[in-house]
């Protein structure tokens, strides 16, 4: 079923004019687009099915374009701007595309050092703030930004233990990214164990979410711009996990 909802989906979102979009509704289809412009790099074969890395590109971009416009607005939500400077950022890391990376890295300080300050200050203890600040430990080596985003990560692992749901697929990708991109060379030993843990004690409630989420777009068979996104990114990231998983086994015994 997965399958052929990600196909027909990615085909209808072809004839989409991301600009009719709600903005902050299009973080998934960039996110999306990105997995797949990753995957189509990896197996060129399939251009067939999905187009020229260069068409993929094209997309990505035509979202991230609006993004530059909306991350100089001082006067949106501390939240929201910071979503669109992390994703930005995002972009860059396919893409090498030195514009997006440089607006999202001003933007980032802009919006973590508030009236000239030179200490940086938490504007909102979000996902995006998170994503924010393990983008900007990435691109510039800023250990406060390190440790920040480590308090934000610790904070979120205890709220979502229990039945929570809430954000929990957008925190799930801000801790995802801090163990990939900080965890690894800022955490002692003991810490990286117990958020490798405290990882796979989510890794099962997000999937269970993720799939409600898929059996509902299927089952209710329509497209909107404001639900369909984070299915998208979700679909994307399971082809590109079953793609790998086809490719390891066809070479394992060569």
């Amino acid at each position: 079923m997965e399958k052929g909802l990600f196909h027909e989906l990615y085909g209808r979102l072809r004839e989409v004019d991301f600009r009719s979009f709600p903005p902050d509704k299009q973080s998934g289809y960039l996110h999306g687009y990105l997995t797949v412009y990753a995957m189509v790099r990896v197996y060129p074969w399939l251009e067939a099915d999905f187009g020229t890395p260069h068409e993929i590109h094209e997309r990505a971009k035509d979202i991230a374009r609006r993004y530059e416009v909306l991350v100089r607005k001082k006067d949106l939500p501390a939240d929201t701007r910071a979503g669109y400077a992390a994703d930005l950022m995002d972009v860059y890391q396919l893409h090498s595309d030195l514009e997006f990376l440089e607006q999202g890295v001003d933007a980032a300080y802009d919006i973590l050092t508030p009236w000239g300050s030179d200490k940086l200050v938490l504007p909102c203890r979000t996902p995006n703030a998170c994503r924010l600040l393990c983008n900007c430990y990435y691109f510039t080596g800023d250990e406060e930004c390190g440790k920040l985003a480590g308090k934000l990560v610790t904070e979120a692992l205890g709220y979502t233990r229990g039945s929570y749901r809430g954000d929990l697929l957008d925190w799930w990708e801000a801790i995802c990214l801090y163990d990939d991109v900080i965890g690894l060379l800022e955490l002692p030993l003991e810490e990286r164990e117990r958020l490798k843990g405290e990882r796979a004690r989510l890794s099962a409630r997000v999937r269970q979410v993720e799939d409600e989420m898929i059996e509902q777009l299927a089952r209710e068979g329509e497209f909107s711009p404001a639900g369909s996104g984070q299915v998208f990114y979700i679909l994307a990231k399971r082809e590109f996990a079953a793609r790998n998983m086809e490719f390891e086994k066809k070479n394992k015994y060569i």
